[in-house]
């Protein structure tokens, strides 16, 4: 399948989809700003890496309706959007970034690592769970639609999410590693905005042993975990005021959810937080919560119920499905894999988030500055306790892999203000 969809020419593999990105990053500019765009909602220096992302949305929207039709017409379809966006950008283009680049000693490493990582992720994928997972659903779509799939022999498509319709956008651009640039690019879009007053993020991040990991992936694990953390910074700084703002962050929040089952607990207490201080809007509030349903959760949650007979499969198979034993059985692994539900006794696996003692896993962890962090009492006050809570809902759920506790890494970053720095 590999040979028949993507090219082993280097330079196309990457350049395609990093001339995509960056169009994109463009292009959010651009509409951000636009007059009736800065009338209507305006969330300061966050608003173009918002358009960015709602342009995202809407290329999710669309890539799930043409495959609910017909999925032969992707490529068609994708480049007629894309036609459409570049007219628009070039029409009387003109680029405002309103970013000062002092090339003072900081943002010269930061440039300097920012290549690193951009050379790391366009290397030649060697990552087989990108090919064997991430990649290989999204490549059969492309191929041969859903009909045809046999879940006996794949039953790991059944965790089928927005994240996999996302990177559809990879056979389309015939490039193996847009997943690990999307990441890339939306962490540097956002270090790029927030930089000025937040130079220990991006020092916390990169000196994380797992960011290579997630630049090196097609799992879009980075591009929803900031993602999640922009709609953590718009509800926490009073940033959403209008009706229309109420729409957007609600938007945002569910796209983030759709990521995967488990962004699911992660977006609940975010939200209900809104809803709490937001109380006297719970008309507005609904009223977007369901569009944004409509938009985002109705197109893939009807692909799963026509095609694996379960618009949550596999979860939930006993309740909304045939009760199908390998459905509860793939649910119990997923659990089981590599959590402390196996094996709760074992001290080590509580401190892999912090460290490892295998050399195999030891680029696997969230690093010590995690554990610093979470001993920052000041911060979980400051952040509504929201990375505590998170950490909590990862245990409930049986799972102890670093990965899961990325959000609430993230946040803390974002927030910590470490002594002698800023």
């Amino acid at each position: 399948m590999y040979e028949n969809i993507f090219t082993y020419s280097f330079l196309p593999n990457f350049f395609f989809s990093l001339l995509f990105l960056i169009f994109n990053i463009l292009f959010s500019y651009k509409i951000s700003n636009i007059k009736i765009i800065k009338e209507r909602f305006f969330f300061e220096k966050l608003q173009p890496i918002v358009i960015f992302y709602l342009i995202f949305i809407l290329y999710t929207f669309v890539l799930n309706l043409i495959v609910i039709f017909n999925f032969e017409y992707l490529s068609e379809i994708f480049y007629f959007f894309l036609i459409i966006q570049i007219i628009f950008l070039l029409k009387d283009f003109r680029l405002d970034t309103s970013f000062s680049y002092t090339k003072n000693f900081d943002e010269k490493i930061t440039f300097i690592i920012l290549i690193i990582f951009l050379l790391i992720s366009i290397l030649p994928l060697s990552d087989a769970d990108s090919i064997a997972v991430y990649q290989y659903l999204p490549s059969t779509i492309f191929n041969e639609g859903l009909n045809n799939i046999d879940l006996k022999k794949n039953l790991e498509f059944t965790l089928l999410s927005n994240a996999e319709i996302l990177l559809l956008i990879s056979p389309i651009l015939k490039s193996d590693n847009f997943g690990a640039q999307l990441n890339l690019i939306t962490l540097f879009f956002f270090i790029l905005i927030s930089f000025k007053n937040h130079k220990n993020f991006f020092f916390i991040v990169i000196s994380s042993p797992l960011i290579i990991y997630f630049i090196s992936t097609q799992k879009l694990q980075l591009f929803y975990g900031i993602l999640f953390l922009l709609s953590f910074i718009l509800f926490n700084k009073s940033l959403v005021k209008t009706k229309f703002e109420f729409f957007i962050f609600i938007l945002l929040l569910t796209f983030y959810s759709s990521g995967k089952i488990s962004y699911i607990l992660f977006s609940i207490p975010i939200f209900l937080y809104f809803f709490y201080f937001n109380q006297r809007y719970w008309q507005t509030i609904l009223i977007s919560s369901l569009a944004s349903f409509i938009l985002v959760y109705l197109p893939i949650l009807f692909l799963k119920g026509y095609y694996f007979g379960n618009s949550f499969a596999p979860f939930f198979d006993n309740l909304l499905g045939k009760g199908l034993e390998s459905y509860n059985a793939f649910v119990y692994s997923i659990r089981s894999s590599e959590g402390w539900i196996s094996n709760p006794t074992d001290i080590f696996l509580y401190l892999r988030p912090f460290i490892s003692f295998d050399i195999s896993t030891l680029s696997s962890s969230l690093g010590l500055i995690f554990l610093l962090m979470l001993f920052d009492f000041k911060i979980h006050k400051q952040t509504r306790y929201i990375p505590v809570i998170l950490i909590i809902l990862v245990l409930t759920t049986g799972q102890i892999l670093p990965r899961y506790y990325f959000e609430a890494f993230l946040i803390l970053a974002y927030f910590y203000k470490p002594k002698n720095y800023c």
